[in-house]
């Protein structure tokens, strides 16, 4: 059985696994435009935001790359731990 979303982008960011290639404007907000690297478990995959759209080079629709990368930069993500109230 394979690990969630959660699980995964958590692991790519506790190894050391995400890399922020460039990052911009934000102004104290999550950046308008990103690209990073995540070194995943079988191979290298690039993540791009732009224009509102994110994508990863794994084609995941579930992606752990893209909801990593999302945490770093402060974008709202999958992987986010679930408000308790």
């Amino acid at each position: 059985m394979g690990m969630d979303v959660r699980s995964q982008s958590c692991d790519y960011l506790r190894d050391g696994n995400v890399v922020v290639c460039t990052a911009g404007p934000g102004n104290f907000e999550p950046p308008e435009y990103v690209r990073a690297r995540v070194t995943g478990r079988s191979a290298t995959y690039l993540v791009r935001f732009n224009g509102g759209c994110w994508s990863c080079t794994c084609k995941d629709v579930d992606c752990p790359h893209v909801a990593a990368v999302q945490m770093v930069t402060g974008h709202p993500s999958l992987a986010r731990k679930a408000a308790t109230r």
